[in-house]
């Protein structure tokens, strides 16, 4: 075995500097010595020998004094992609339209393209097993979708860029592109008031009820409130985010004072929802009125799913250009977000009569 010899200062600068410069981080010409020196923490003559070999390498082309080098690059070099890790809420949004074009603009615009071996869900949003995976993955940058504020927060403090898409975000200094769904979801609950609707639960995830209801959650109650429907834990129901889960969560909510509307948040919720409540022979919408965030697959649905709509298009040239952006070292911790609207359609109607509860299990939240 050879004997091991630590890099010097200079040997790590120019690994750094051609490994950034092959991944376009630069652009056209390199900064200036006091700039590197000053963003890597080191000596002006360290960036100036650093330099000097990438040079000598075929790298760089001086342009005169007090003038910046311009990137040449040596013949036939390759340059290296710029890896881009997706991490997913769960595994099945791989399916979802944005989260494969996500994945082709990028690979078209020459970004190398993986996914984390495991989902949010899979890691339990645990903030120390998320950690171990990033920490573990070889990545120049991340796609985080739909996670909670804590582990944004985390991902804010990390040194490898990080875009959040959707997810509690605001205020953190992170890239991101979400979603306002606050004027959606209270038009729904409006029309549903209309309808006659008192009991309307909401089936919201677990990162957007606590450590408090996330701002979407809160006026919607607040619509309900200002449409005389008493609000309380029943309208925004503590459940556990599996199939066997939301079963549970429906038995208990049927068994106690039947809801006669429920939206929920990601469309596979509401069709594990409507296949069990159809085996109980609670029909849609004659029994129990649906609304959910839309998904292509709705067109199959009969009746067709009430949804909350919006164009992905805007997030996917968002996350794209981002990459871009930090590919060629710019700090872009833009925050966007895109209007959302209430597509009304076949699965609501007006509110079924109220089933009594159990005389043996007194309610709670008996609403008039």
């Amino acid at each position: 075995m050879e004997p091991f010899t630590p890099l010097s200062v200079v040997d790590q600068l120019v690994a750094h500097l051609r490994g950034a410069i092959s991944r376009g981080e630069f652009g056209d010409t390199m900064p200036g010595i006091r700039s590197l020196a000053s963003s890597l923490d080191v000596s002006a003559n360290s960036v100036t020998a650093a330099l000097e070999r990438l040079e000598n390498e075929g790298f760089l082309e001086p342009q005169g004094h007090g003038c910046r080098s311009r990137i040449v690059l040596p013949k036939n070099f390759v340059r290296t992609a710029y890896r881009v890790t997706l991490l997913l809420y769960e595994r099945e949004d791989l399916q979802l339209g944005y989260v494969a074009e996500i994945q082709q603009q990028l690979k078209e615009k020459g970004h190398d393209v993986h996914v984390a071996a495991k989902s949010l869900v899979e890691l339990g949003m645990n903030v120390s097993r998320i950690a171990r995976v990033v920490n573990h993955t070889k990545t120049d940058a991340w796609v985080v979708l739909s996670a909670p504020r804590e582990v944004l927060e985390w991902f804010a403090g990390h040194s490898v860029p990080a875009f959040a898409l959707f997810g509690r975000f605001r205020r953190l200094p992170l890239a991101a592109a979400g979603l306002d769904k606050v004027s959606a979801f209270r038009a729904a609950v409006r029309r549903l008031a209309e309808l006659g609707h008192r009991r309307i639960v909401l089936m919201q995830p677990k990162h957007n009820r606590e450590p408090f209801p996330a701002l979407l959650v809160r006026e919607s109650l607040e619509e309900m409130e200002a449409n005389g429907i008493k609000t309380g834990p029943y309208n925004l129901p503590d459940w556990e985010q599996s199939p066997a889960g939301i079963r549970r969560c429906l038995d208990s909510l049927f068994a106690l004072n039947a809801p006669t509307a429920i939206i929920f948040d990601r469309p596979n919720e509401l069709l594990a929802a409507q296949i069990h409540l159809t085996q109980k022979k609670i029909l849609v919408p004659r029994d129990i009125s649906l609304i959910c965030d839309d998904d292509p697959a709705f067109a199959w649905f009969d009746p067709p799913i009430s949804c909350i709509r919006w164009d992905y298009r805007s997030w996917v040239r968002r996350v794209v250009r981002w990459v871009d952006d930090v590919a060629n070292g710019n700090d872009d911790r833009r925050q966007s977000f895109t209007q959302a609207k209430f597509v009304e359609k076949g699965s609501i109607g007006p509110a079924a009569s109220v089933r009594a509860p159990s005389s043996s299990t007194p309610s709670l939240f008996l609403q008039k």
